[in-house]
Order: structure tokens, then sequence, then C-alpha cells
């Protein structure tokens, strides 16, 4: 399928993609020529698109002046004017024309509420340890699926997000009295926030290291210059003009990457790099207070302190 089109096809199981730069008056041809073809490759091999579920986005930059341009499937007797929407829900994540991610916000909120609000009327009495596992298997899953695509940078989605986590933490008896911060650091249980760099951390570290197609991962450039200091996989920082593109994932992983230090970016397989992220940010304020920064180490002109590892020590990576 995506040798018959000139624009960028993604496929996952039966769902198709199809995706091209328009930034000319002319260009959405170029997409609806191949909108065409697509058609022709479905009649040939007998696998037909439902017109009806297709529909059209139109992603754009605020600065950029925003066209809909009307596109169309069908034979030369029944043509379906496909439906332009401003949100689109795409494996799970809802993807909208500005890339706010507001809606997918406020969705996954709204579940992991009403989860929530089912466990509070069902448990008269909950215990940490039942909290923690209740809350690790049903709530926390929702408000961390695929956070690297739609990871939050203003303030008031940080605050809603984490609003679910200090409610939930509200039920149970035994910390009562205490603050959302040390309520997290009595029980163990990390700020929402630090869970999302430290799950960038971890998708960098295996783009880096291969564990993606390189079709689809290849985004990320090394630093290759030696006159700076830094660990060996250094990656470049480029110049953003706009917030969308400034917080986006190849550019807000950057300078957290770079931070650490070189046994930590250097391990040999997933399992190690998390234990040893895990050691190094041990001290990290926003681990159990999300108003704090994440406080990066090793820029130009500090040195790393590296613990004594013990490598045998790190478990191997779970079987499921």
């Amino acid at each position: 399928m995506p040798q018959c089109v000139s624009s960028d096809v993604y496929l996952f199981a039966d769902d198709t993609k199809l995706s091209r730069d328009v930034s000319k008056s002319n260009e959405h041809l170029y997409l609806q020529n191949d909108l065409k073809r697509l058609e022709e490759w479905a009649n040939t091999w007998l696998l037909r698109f439902n017109a009806d579920k297709c529909k059209t986005i139109s992603i754009r930059g605020k600065s950029t002046k925003h066209i809909k341009y009307q596109y169309s499937m069908g034979s030369d007797t029944t043509t379906h004017v496909l439906e332009n929407v401003d949100s689109e829900k795409d494996i799970g994540v809802f993807i909208d024309s500005d890339l706010s991610f507001e809606k997918h916000i406020q969705e996954k909120i709204n579940k992991a509420n009403k989860i929530m609000g089912i466990i509070r009327r069902t448990y008269v009495y909950l215990d940490i340890e039942n909290f923690l596992f209740l809350y690790k298997a049903l709530v926390r899953p929702h408000l961390e699926y695929c956070s690297s695509v739609w990871h939050p940078y203003k303030e008031k989605d940080i605050d809603v997000i984490e609003n679910v986590q200090r409610r939930a933490t509200r039920q149970i008896p035994a910390l009562k009295g205490l603050t959302y911060s040390e309520r997290l650091a009595k029980i163990g249980l990390p700020t929402l926030a630090y869970r999302r760099d430290r799950g960038d951390m971890i998708e960098t570290f295996k783009i880096l290291n291969g564990h993606y197609d390189e079709a689809v991962s290849n985004f990320l450039i090394r630093d290759r210059q030696v006159r700076t200091r830094g660990h060996s996989q250094k990656l470049q920082k480029h110049f953003c003009r706009l917030d969308i593109r400034k917080f986006s994932f190849t550019n807000r992983i950057v300078a957290i990457w770079n931070s650490l230090p070189d046994y930590v970016v250097i391990a040999p397989s997933v399992n190690s790099f998390e234990q040893r992220l895990d050691k190094f940010w041990t001290t990290q304020g926003i681990k159990y207070n999300y108003k704090e920064k994440l406080h990066t180490v090793g820029a130009p002109g500090l040195m790393y302190y590296q613990p004594d590892l013990d490598i045998e020590a790190e478990r191997p990576a779970p079987s499921t």
C-alpha cells in the first residue's frame, strides 16, 4: 500500500493514516490523488475502505492560516465527501488540530475519577497496600498511557492531572492530616509529573538503542561536538519559535537526557537503565512535589559523581 502513493502512510492493524505537508494552495490536490490511488489499491485487493468512517483533520500552528480543504472518496458514480473534524481518537489518544491535547487530558481525567469513585464505593476501608495495588493497576495507567505524545507543559493541565492523584491519596485513612507531598513520600508514590519525565527518558533510551524501527525513530540527532562536556550519547537541541515545538518530545527531552551521567545512558538494557536512573534521581524534589522543577545536573562545568555500581545485583528484566 505505501508504494502506490507519494504521501506518508502510517499503518496499524486495519487503520490507515495518510498525511502530507500542505503549505501551498495546490498541494492538497496531491493528497486527493493519493486517496484515489488508495481506493484503486483497495479495489484490486478487495480490501475496501469504509468511507463513512474516514475523516480528515488539519494540524496547524497558531500563526498558520487555517484553510479546510475538502477531500472525497468513492467511485465515479458515488462520491463521499470526508468529514473534517477538529479532534479524532487515534490508537487511544485524542489528537486535536492545534495539538493542545486538552480533550485527551479531560477524557482521561474523567475516566480515572470514575474508577476511583467505584473503588471508593466498593471498599469501606483502604489500607496503604490495597490502595497502591488498586490505584497502580486500575487508575494510573489511564493517566500515563502514551504520555510521551501528549506530555502537558501548561500549569493548568499539569494541575488538573495531578489533582486526580491528590484526591485519590485522600482516600487512605492512615494518611489523614498530611499534605499531598507528605502523603506521597509516606507511601513511596511519585508524582505524575515525575513519572512522565521518567517515561520520556526510558523512551529516549529505547530509541537511541534501536528498540524501535529505525524508519520511524530517526528523529533524535546526536551531538558530535567533542568540545562540550557531557556523556557519549549527547543530543542536539534546536531553537524553537513556538511552544508547541519547544515542548514536543524531540526538544523537551534533550536538556534532561544530556544532564544524565554516562554510567546511566550506557546501561546494557532497559531494565538496567531504569534502575540506574532511579538511583541517580533519588533526591529529585519533583518526585514528591510536582511544583518543583526537574533539577538537571551535568551542564558544562559540572562534574558527575558516579556511585559504586553492583552490576550483578541489578535485577533481570521481568518475564511479562
